[in-house]
């Protein structure tokens, strides 16, 4: 029931200069470095190769591709398997800024379903997009909204930006900022 905390690996401790007098962390840039590889490996797959062509029929018209002798569940299959690992990416590059704990995933979980109905459900580029987005409001909003309107409200304010921006592009969009494909 206790959190464990992981070590950094030692290649990425210390930090790295990015403008003279500036410094980042290098685990973090290597976290940025391969979210990128996995959203260009994702499209690329999915928009450039025959499995890609096939979840994509899969996921639209599941008893054609069916009939057409692909086996749908064995796609399916690999489809959760692929999902199962990337999860577990993103699990194995978080931990050392985190800690493993029961319900590791639970503070995430909301904000990936903000950013995928935003994006627009199925959408990889408008989950990329949202993504960038939501980040961006979120950490604007933390660092903004308590100055601006006190560190009473301001916290609290922060908190629900991300939600204000969904409602917002539900409000104007239904569908999110892009369709499926």
């Amino acid at each position: 029931s206790e959190p464990i905390d992981v070590p950094k690996p030692p290649l990425l401790i210390t930090p790295v200069e990015i403008i003279p007098g500036i410094s980042y962390s290098s685990y973090r840039l290597a976290i940025t470095a391969v979210g990128i590889a996995v959203v260009i490996g994702l499209y690329l797959m999915i928009s450039r190769t025959r499995i890609g062509m096939l979840i994509r029929a899969g996921a639209s018209n599941r008893e054609m591709v069916e009939g057409l002798g692909i086996n749908i569940n064995r796609l399916y299959t690999l489809v959760f398997g692929l999902g199962a690992g990337l999860a577990a990416l993103a699990g194995i590059m978080t931990t050392p800024l985190t800690s493993v704990q029961v319900g590791i995933g639970e503070e995430i979980m909301i904000v990936t379903f903000v950013v995928i109905v935003i994006g627009g459900i199925g959408s990889i580029r408008g989950a990329f997009i949202a993504s960038i987005g939501i980040g961006i409001i979120d950490t604007m909003g933390r660092f903004l909204l308590p100055i601006v309107f006190g560190f009473t409200a301001g916290p609290a304010l922060a908190s629900m930006a991300i939600y204000l921006a969904m409602a917002g592009v539900l409000f104007f969009k239904p569908q999110g900022l892009f369709a499926a494909g």
